[in-house]
């Protein structure tokens, strides 16, 4: 996530060094074929620019919102299992006389949030599970197509276990299986968001009519503006490819880029917050921005 709030717009025009260059190129030709092959027939002043302009901007405007509203239900749904991650461990260390049943579940919840991270960017999750699961649990959820559920069942297994053992009366269990339960919705949530994109007519008519408006501006705008038509034509132009791309950077949440829901930081907080509630003083340092970006 992008944390900085300056405008670096020397990587803006880097990332962006192709379209920008084809632009100015497209309407250097115009104003070349207009002005010096005298090729007035190019230029169409009645072209209605406000007007396509207005419903162009319309469009990326619906679809950035959209993409937008993905992303922050992505953060959301983080937040929520980060703070019942909280309570979990709360109500695990305060209600359970079993210390070192306390310290596993513990353990497990932190190896779930760290799997989950790695099951939405498609990555392997074998080292995290070696860090906190037992050698025997590890291999095991390892093997399962969706490790951070494998993880809650074990998880629900230990408390049906210990109220087996008479360790926790049901209503614990209960309350302790509500929180673990909301944590599941939410993890229903983000992978909903992550296996379903926007329709790709999101992704597709507005790139579409953006360029084709980009075609049409120079020849609406070089009678006026004759040698300045580069200028004027390129930043407009230019602007709506920006506003396009804003809409693509957002609607994939875990896309393991600078524009990612911080999945590192939020997981690095339950870690470091869930160990020192068992007493671990050797925590990992919290996640901080680097280049304004934080992962």
């Amino acid at each position: 996530m992008i944390v900085s709030r300056g405008i670096h717009l020397g990587w803006l025009l880097r990332r962006n060094a192709l379209a920008l260059a084809t632009l100015v190129a497209y309407d250097v030709a115009i104003t070349f074929a207009y002005v010096w092959l005298h090729w007035h027939w190019l230029a169409i002043p009645m072209l209605p620019l406000p007007l396509l302009g207005s419903a162009i901007a319309l469009i990326l405007t619906i679809r950035n919102n959209a993409a937008y509203a993905r992303w922050w239900e992505a953060r959301t749904l983080w937040g929520a299992i980060l703070n019942n991650s909280r309570n979990f461990a709360r109500g695990v260390l305060t209600q359970i006389d079993d210390a070192a049943l306390g310290r596993r579940l513990i353990r497990c919840q932190i190896a779930y949030a760290l799997a989950l991270r790695c099951h939405l960017l498609r990555q392997s999750s074998a080292e995290v599970l070696a860090q906190y699961l037992p050698p025997d649990l590890a291999e095991t959820c390892g093997r399962a197509a969706n490790v951070p559920m494998a993880i809650q069942i074990a998880m629900g297994r230990d408390l049906a276990a210990a109220r087996s053992d008479g360790k926790l009366d049901t209503v614990t269990v209960a309350n302790l299986d509500r929180t673990l339960a909301a944590v599941v919705d939410a993890q229903g949530g983000l992978e909903r968001i992550k296996n379903t994109p926007l329709p790709r007519q999101y992704s597709a008519l507005p790139l579409v009519f953006s360029g084709a408006y980009c075609v049409v501006l120079p020849l609406g705008l070089v009678k006026a503006l004759a040698l300045a038509t580069p200028l004027g034509s390129a930043l407009i132009g230019f602007m709506f490819l920006i506003l396009n791309e804003v809409g693509d950077d957002l609607e994939d949440p875990f896309s393991n880029d600078m524009h990612d829901v911080p999945m590192k930081a939020i997981t690095r907080t339950l870690e470091i917050d869930l160990l020192q509630s068992i007493g671990v003083t050797d925590v990992p340092p919290p996640i901080t921005p680097q280049n304004g970006i934080l992962p």
